[in-house]
């Protein structure tokens, strides 16, 4: 790594030299900071389906009239929209986490107050924009064709996804990055913390419905490049609006699986080749395909090297 990525001051100040695992033993300290992580994520993800499993039942039983099974209920998007607005738990008990257990202060897990709303605004527009050269590199490659969804889908459940992906992508970040990363960092080098939270990272979607190995390499690779954006801004704020643009876009803009999640409520329908799945990542969706890749990649060279960005303080 170069120069640029370190820890950012705003990302460090809390005054405190508490840790939870109190061992020199760098390999344990990173065995025991994953389970930690992995035990708080999947935790989050239990009271997250359950939230949802109680607003849906009661939405079905007042609402519509009818009592779906629970399987039936999972496979409904207004499900999938209600359990990603619940993935919220997940910012309020990583921060109650890191707040009143590791007695950390909430900057050091990025939520600096300094221009918050256009790092937010500048992270939207820069996850709209690479992850659309994602789908132009497929779509230039013969690997896959846009046309326009003509099927009708409900405008609720479309915001409900909207809002859902707001929360879902800021949520994997507070744990990702503004958690686990700065904690491992905390006690290890750069690139060792960088490289155990991205594997990490793409641990956590190794149930998600055609998950391929080609797909695990690619999440790793979103997961290097949320940290880079992480270290250089000083600030949770960007790369949790690139991480939600880029679901929602992938989902409910160009209609295509999400980490193999299936949306249907969406702008555009993009056609995969099955012959190319290697470029296209077939079933698991772009995120599983050498042309997100090559957008990963590219991404985070140019955010390592280029010029320092000024980084927000806590204020």
């Amino acid at each position: 790594m170069t120069n640029h990525i370190s820890l950012p001051k705003a990302v460090l100040d809390s005054k405190d030299s508490y840790y939870l695992i109190k061992t020199k033993n760098k390999i344990l300290i990173g065995i025991l900071e994953a389970l930690l992580f992995f035990a708080v994520f999947e935790g989050c993800g239990m009271v997250s389906s359950v939230g949802a499993g109680i607003i849906g039942g009661l939405y079905n039983a007042i609402c519509l009239g009818n009592a779906l099974s629970i399987r039936e209920m999972i496979n409904t998007e207004w499900y999938m929209a209600t359990e990603l607005i619940c993935r919220s738990t997940h910012i309020l008990l990583g921060l109650l986490l890191c707040v009143f257990f590791q007695k950390r202060k909430p900057a050091s897990m990025g939520f600096t107050r300094k221009k918050a709303i256009p790092q937010y605004l500048i992270g939207l527009a820069a996850g709209f924009i690479i992850f659309s050269a994602a789908v132009l590199i497929a779509v230039a490659a013969g690997a896959a064709t846009i046309e326009v969804n003509h099927e009708p889908f409900s405008t609720i459940v479309y915001i409900g996804m909207i809002a859902g992906w707001v929360f879902q992508g800021m949520a994997e970040e507070v744990l990702c990055r503004g958690y686990f990363l700065v904690s491992l960092q905390r006690r290890l080098s750069v690139p060792a913390s960088v490289i155990i939270s991205s594997l990490a990272f793409a641990a956590i979607h190794l149930m998600n419905p055609g998950m391929t190995a080609f797909a695990f390499v690619n999440l790793t690779l979103f997961g290097i490049f949320a940290s880079v954006v992480f270290f250089r801004t000083g600030n949770i704020w960007l790369i949790g609006a690139i991480h939600s643009i880029w679901n929602f876009v992938q989902g409910n803009f160009y209609g295509i699986n999400v980490s193999g999640n299936v949306t249907n409520a969406t702008i555009l329908k993009t056609v995969f080749v099955p012959a190319k799945e290697f470029i296209n990542g077939g079933d698991f969706g772009l995120e599983g395909g050498l042309a997100v890749s090559v957008v990963l990649i590219v991404g985070t060279l140019l955010v390592m090297f280029c010029p320092p960005l000024k980084k927000a303080k806590n204020s």
